[in-house]
């Protein structure tokens, strides 16, 4: 195939540098593995962390990498060193705070690495091997949700869950539930995002002159991710979709207005297609005897025939017509369940009282869930991006936080800006564009400090900056 002849070419111009990159991507996309026998329970990132660093150092003694610093790198490592007296000074379990502070010391770690490791080799040729790193993780990323998706039901959990919809029946039972997968990522919503982000990436090269070569091969890899997002069913994801594919239809160049209208109405109606009738194929796959909790289940068909008696436990939450268990449309259930909402609201109240508490530096990293929990019994989580960064670091982390990423969002679009029409430039752009809407998704269901995200940063900050030169 020449996408894998293409790649790996350029492997072989990109060096020790370039395997250490490709490396350090694999481990930040399988970033839900832990190794449970070792101290700590490091997962695969940090190995590849770990050997990404000591090929850096091997390059440096060599004199061909380079540890270039920046003015904006102050403002990091000021909220970081907040961030860790924060998580020291304030929450209830200062260890625990301390332990997920070293989870975005570590993402931040991986910016650092990608640009210094890019310092030892072509930047032109790494970027682009970027892209289509994230193009192939993309596709396959589908297909294992896809195949996790289908294997669920009988039995073979590789990373499902079940999102319950409408009040629980007897003892607590889920009685009606959709099937959203999580691959390889840590849970549903940050398996939406990432996905969102690349089909934003390959829809932007799709509507290019530039990658009209490309155009069959990046139709069908669209076609897959679609599918699989439709199965997943994310909310936030889905919603800033349409908004990432408006902004292409806007602003890249490339195809016609009207072209480029009828591939969006497209790329919709294959979610609406799968989305519509998976429910009920999940609802029917899940009536199998080896399909997880089906014997805990039996109740369910006699606690809705009797019109759903309220005898669950105190406290639970109620539920409404539309979005319940008796309900006749489940793609309806799916995208108007309440409950999630709710809880995200509740958690966004608590987290604002519990910021209006300590608003200079906030109460810790992560030390919301020592306190509160979610309805599902886990700790509770800010999914805003905003607020939790308000919550953990106060106003004078957040103020340093924004004014970094105001910093790198201006040097992007100005690079991209006074560049010249080329590939290298749609390349950065279709990244932007995947960027803006990822950062807008973390506004509902934030997962900033992963090692992906950084990485992310990274390779589109580098791209820009040789577009400019």
């Amino acid at each position: 195939m020449r996408i894998v002849a293409s790649v790996r070419r350029d492997f072989e111009t990109l060096g020790a540098a370039g395997f250490a990159l490709g490396l350090l991507f694999l481990g930040v996309v399988i970033s839900r593995y832990r190794f449970d026998f070792a101290p700590l329970r490091p997962q695969a990132e940090h190995f590849t962390l770990a050997f990404a660093l000591l090929v850096l150092a091997f390059l440096l003694f060599q004199k061909r990498a380079r540890l270039v610093f920046q003015p904006s790198d102050v403002l990091l490592g000021a909220y970081l060193a907040l961030a860790l007296m924060s998580s020291i000074l304030f929450p209830e379990q200062p260890r625990a705070s301390v332990q997920y502070w070293l989870r975005m010391a570590t993402s931040v770690a991986v910016y650092f690495l990608v640009r210094w490791l890019l310092t030892a080799t072509d930047v032109r040729t790494a970027f682009r091997l970027a892209v289509k790193a994230l193009l192939i993780f993309g596709v396959l990323e589908a297909l294992f949700g896809i195949v996790s998706w289908f294997l669920y039901p009988f039995g073979v959990n590789l990373g499902v869950d079940e999102y319950p919809l409408g009040i629980r029946g007897p003892g607590g039972i889920v009685c009606n539930f959709s099937l959203t997968m999580y691959g390889t990522l840590w849970e549903p919503n940050a398996f939406g995002g990432a996905l969102m982000t690349v089909i934003l990436i390959g829809a932007t090269l799709f509507v290019s002159n530039e990658f009209a070569v490309w155009r069959k091969a990046l139709g069908s890899a669209l076609v897959v991710m679609l599918m699989a997002l439709a199965l997943n069913g994310s909310r936030a994801a889905l919603a800033t979709l349409v908004f990432g594919l408006a902004l292409i239809v806007l602003f890249a160049q490339g195809m016609g207005l009207r072209e480029k209208l009828k591939w969006g109405a497209a790329a919709l109606a294959v979610i609406v297609v799968v989305a519509v009738p998976s429910l009920e194929i999940a609802r029917g796959l899940m009536q199998m005897p080896s399909a997880p909790g089906f014997a805990a289940r039996a109740p369910c068909a006699a606690w809705i025939a009797q019109g759903m008696p309220l005898t669950v436990s105190p406290g639970a939450p109620e539920y409404s017509d539309p979005t319940g268990p008796g309900s006749d449309i489940s793609v309806v259930n799916r995208f108007m369940e309440g409950q999630t909402l709710t809880s995200r609201w509740v958690s966004y109240k608590l987290a604002w009282d519990e910021f209006l508490q300590r608003p200079l530096f906030g109460n810790g990293a992560d030390s919301f869930g020592q306190r509160f929990t979610t309805t599902a019994h886990t700790p509770g989580w800010i999914s805003n991006m905003l607020l939790m960064s308000l919550h953990d670091t106060g106003i004078v982390g957040t103020l340093l936080l924004s004014t970094w990423l105001l910093w790198y969002a201006r040097q992007i679009f100005g690079a991209w800006r006074r560049a010249h029409a080329s590939a290298l430039r749609v390349m950065v752009f279709a990244l932007g564009v995947g960027l803006i809407a990822l950062l807008i998704t973390y506004q509902a269901t934030t997962m900033m400090w992963f090692g992906l995200v950084w990485w992310y940063f990274a390779m589109l900050e580098q791209g820009a900056h040789f577009t400019k030169a």
